[in-house]
């Protein structure tokens, strides 16, 4: 397994479109603060400070899990057509053994991507743009702990769909839903039956696309993130580890089944 996961990894950092999308990533975020510093003259411009730039990211925690998932398809979308995986298991590699690889190097290739951009998009804001505003630069760096186990729990669902759904759009159709679509429809209902049961709420809240968006309050003239509290964190830890836990297991007894 060992061998297996080196050789997926010197795919990943050798692969075109994988450094394509890490360059993409890092340009776009220098492009926003450089967009914001030139309008930043203008009359009336209240958004030309760090605090909005970084506000772009601290809102919307879920973009890290959007990118994650999007590495994992990029990684092994093709593995069925091309035949990569029945390669693998030709080679004595057992299912799971394949499983828990393609999580550890998609894991470790969206960690790649961050460690490139999240430093320039940063150092961009610092240089360019007035230290300004609610959102400080500690708010997006706490960030990143606070999603990192939602962020795995994001990659093994996408890596369980692509290796059990024969198609890759149902798989990002499916994972969407499972992700965003179903738990907000969740929340819905349970604050519509809250007053006679008040249980599917209280799960509903303890999803991350949940929590998310309404324990928080980023704007240009508040920062009040789920993170900032020590609970906070820690529900968002359990729940990126329930995740990983639950997509695991999952994973595990539906490729058992194929091995049989």
């Amino acid at each position: 397994m060992l061998n297996y996961i080196k050789s997926e990894l010197y795919r990943a950092f050798h692969s075109g479109e994988i450094r394509e999308t890490a360059m993409v990533i890092t340009l776009l975020v220098f492009l926003m603060n450089l967009i914001l510093y030139l309008f930043s003259g203008m009359e009336h411009f209240r958004y030309g400070t760090t605090s909005f730039s970084y506000s772009m990211l601290v809102a919307g925690p879920m973009i890290y899990c959007y990118v994650a998932g999007d590495v994992t398809v990029m990684l092994y979308e093709s593995d069925k057509r091309n035949g990569t995986r029945g390669n693998s298991i030709a080679c004595g590699i057992s299912r799971l053994e394949i499983f828990a690889g393609k999580c550890i190097v998609s894991v470790v290739t969206a960690l790649g991507i961050l460690l490139i951009a999240i430093p320039v998009y940063i150092a961009s804001a610092a240089f360019l743009l007035p230290k300004e505003g609610p959102v400080e630069v500690r708010d997006l760096l706490m960030e990143i702990p606070a999603v990192s186990l939602v962020g795995v729990a994001a990659v093994v669902l996408a890596v369980v769909l692509l290796e059990v759904l024969n198609k890759v759009l149902v798989s990002i159709l499916v994972w969407c839903g499972l992700l965003v679509f179903i738990p907000k429809a969740l929340l819905l209902v349970g604050m519509y039956l809250a007053d006679q049961w008040d249980v599917l709420l209280n799960i509903a809240r303890w999803i991350p696309a949940n929590f998310f968006s309404i324990e928080m309050q980023v704007n240009m003239s508040k920062c009040i993130t789920i993170w900032d509290a020590p609970e906070g964190m820690a529900k968002c830890l359990i729940s990126g580890g329930i995740g990983i836990l639950v997509f695991g297991v999952v994973g595990v007894l539906l490729l058992r089944k194929r091995d049989i």
